[in-house]
């Protein structure tokens, strides 16, 4: 009986691997008609596509005005600097390895995206700093520590 549930698990366990394996190194196929897709998967996947569909993929996003003006130059390099989109980034650079964020206000989110040689950090959509991630030195933090304040004076009535 026991020996029966391990088995059951095993199987069931390597079956659901095997299936987020193969669904990860499927390539994304976009439908001809690019309005029906999320702008940002268009972002994420372009650095996958072929020439032509980096075309396609292109033309879409800068006819929802979703680059900057340093965009067109940086994302044939896979190049990034501050002001740079985030969707410019996603082009150039590709998916990061890991990205971590915060909210800071209502509807501002900081993100801090880690690339195998950088880090760079967004914010409202825009590349605000932009690291080079270097062994032993610790990456840029999300929480910055506030600074002391005087209270106001209290005037004596």
């Amino acid at each position: 009986m026991k020996k029966s549930i391990f088995v059951t698990c095993v199987l069931g366990l390597s079956v659901g691997l095997t299936s987020i394996a193969h669904a990860q190194s499927e390539a994304f196929k976009a439908p001809q008609d690019l309005s029906t897709i999320k702008p940002q998967q268009l972002c994420v996947h372009y650095a996958e596509q072929d020439e032509a569909e980096q075309k396609r993929f292109f033309e879409r996003l800068d006819t929802l005005s979703l680059l900057s003006h340093k965009d067109y130059d940086l994302i044939p390099q896979g190049k990034i600097e501050v002001g740079s989109s985030i969707c410019g980034m996603y082009m150039g650079k590709g998916k990061p390895l890991k990205e971590d964020g915060i909210q800071i206000r209502p509807m501002v989110f900081k993100v801090v995206h880690i690339y195998e040689d950088l880090y760079a950090v967004t914010q409202s959509g825009m590349v605000m700093e932009v690291h080079a991630r270097v062994e032993g030195e610790m990456p840029p933090t999300l929480n910055q520590p506030m600074p002391r304040v005087v209270p106001p004076p209290i005037s004596a009535h």
